[in-house]
């Protein structure tokens, strides 16, 4: 071989565990991948743990509606700085941030970076997310809680006014407070965790 060539390596195959008719696929086999999608989704059907998940919901919606101030979501108001957009000003314990990146320029790239109040003039990064302007991502959302390896051990390390910093950028922050009130069927949720 000179020195030229690329030497060409193959790694062997991995072994398997036994073939059978059901995890041999024909070389010229097409796979209808709605045909997958719908035995997997008549596999989640029969779960008892779906159904489980699915008559909490119920028994969940149920206690809201009883409720003396039943929880009713705020109507978005969206809440921008350049092509990002948060999707309130406000937000109650368990709630999702929405975010949505329009369109950013090829050489936009940064950190969106969301900052939990320490005090009332200090802030801990709590949740980073990158953006390129080649990336695809325009859409995003995360729910603040509690985290033992954050040491963010109760809701008071939560509750307060936040600020979302667009790090490489010259965009205005943006500022939303969490208040300390827990969507119902969430407060175990919020419980102390340290």
């Amino acid at each position: 071989m000179s020195d030229t060539e690329d030497e060409v390596h193959s790694e062997p195959e991995p072994e398997s565990d036994e073939m059978t008719d059901d995890n041999i696929i024909e070389e010229n086999e097409i796979i209808d991948p709605i045909a997958v999608l719908e035995e997997q989704i008549a596999e989640l059907k029969n779960s008892s743990e779906i159904e489980e998940l699915l008559d909490k919901v119920k028994r969940d919606k149920l206690e809201n509606e009883k409720s003396e101030k039943p929880f009713v979501p705020k109507e978005r108001e969206w809440i921008i700085s350049g092509p990002f957009k948060i999707d309130r000003s406000e937000y109650l314990l368990g709630e999702k941030i929405f975010v949505n990146i329009d369109e950013l320029n090829i050489n936009e790239e940064g950190k969106v970076v969301f900052l939990r109040p320490i005090n009332s003039t200090h802030y801990s990064p709590y949740h980073t997310m990158p953006f390129d302007g080649l990336g695809q991502r325009n859409n995003y959302y995360f729910t603040p809680d509690l985290s033992i390896p954050q040491g963010i051990c109760n809701i008071e390390e939560l509750i307060g006014n936040w600020k979302v910093v667009f790090q490489g950028t010259k965009y205005l922050d943006l500022k939303f407070k969490v208040i300390e009130e827990i969507i119902p069927g969430y407060e175990e949720r919020y419980e102390p965790k340290c």
